[in-house]
């Protein structure tokens, strides 16, 4: 095959293969390539393990170094290796056993393993979902703040009494918890928002998520008793239309969240 360049004008260039006009390689200004970004350093040590398990050089059961020893080996500092080890326990590859350390989860059946790392791409990012989180229902909880009904304020009240009452039974506090933050969508009254906040409570009934928030949130008695003073204090500002501090309050909410979960 023969090919040649023929520039019919400055701003475009094309090829001639066989005596043919073949479209455009490029405009003058397109931007047809992506800058490379470096990856932070909490994703590179989970894929290295992703691969690790891949490869079955870490095979179901292996327990993980001490944090400091395993620091030490991946070159890195302690708070990204905290960050990338609960990624990998919220993709259920990591599971930490009471005064025994850290483990590679024994739990994998047969194609499960394949599973669980394309949950691990981009859009499965863990910091990403707790972030939009605190994004989307910190403005969900401002028009609650202007738009809920005292019916709507109701049925939010009874909620966050349930979660108080049961703040002994885990599973049960998980689940009104949730709810509690899908009755402010409600009372947010804009059916897409809604739709949204369910969709992030379909996501938190997902194995990993579940372990994961009973183990760093709600199954430690003094970060669940914080978090419910947060609720208390969200759901006050909903009642009295302080639509700034209702923001705020999730604001804060989830930022501690995101520290519980990942950086301590």
């Amino acid at each position: 095959m023969t090919k040649e360049f023929l520039s019919i004008d400055k701003n475009q260039f094309y090829y001639i293969i066989y005596g043919e006009l073949v479209r455009p390689l490029f405009h003058e200004g397109e931007q047809v390539f992506e800058k490379i970004r470096p990856k932070k350093v909490y994703i590179e040590i989970v894929e290295q393990i992703q691969e690790l398990i891949r490869q079955e050089r870490l095979k179901p059961g292996d327990k993980l170094p001490p944090e400091r020893a395993l620091a030490q080996k991946l070159g890195v500092s302690r708070p990204p290796l905290r960050e990338a080890v609960s990624a990998l326990e919220v993709l259920g590859l990591v599971e930490t056993r009471g005064g025994k350390g850290r483990f590679i989860a024994d739990s994998f059946g047969p194609g499960a393993l394949s599973r669980v790392l394309r949950k691990s791409g981009k859009d499965e990012n863990p910091f990403e979902f707790l972030e939009a989180r605190r994004i989307v229902e910190g403005e969900i909880a401002a028009l609650a703040a202007e738009r809920a009904s005292p019916g709507d304020v109701k049925k939010v009240e009874d909620t966050l009494d349930s979660l108080t009452q049961n703040m002994n039974d885990v599973p049960k506090a998980m689940n009104l918890d949730m709810q509690f933050h899908l009755e402010i969508a409600k009372a947010a009254h804009n059916g897409t928002l809604l739709n949204i906040v369910v969709e992030f409570a379909n996501r938190l009934k997902e194995r990993m998520w579940l372990n994961l928030t009973k183990e760093k949130t709600w199954g430690i008695p003094h970060r669940a008793k914080r978090l419910l003073e947060e609720h208390k204090e969200l759901l006050e500002a909903i009642k009295t239309g302080d639509n700034e501090t209702a923001r705020r309050v999730v604001h804060s909410h989830f930022t501690r969240v995101q520290q519980h979960m990942f950086k301590e």
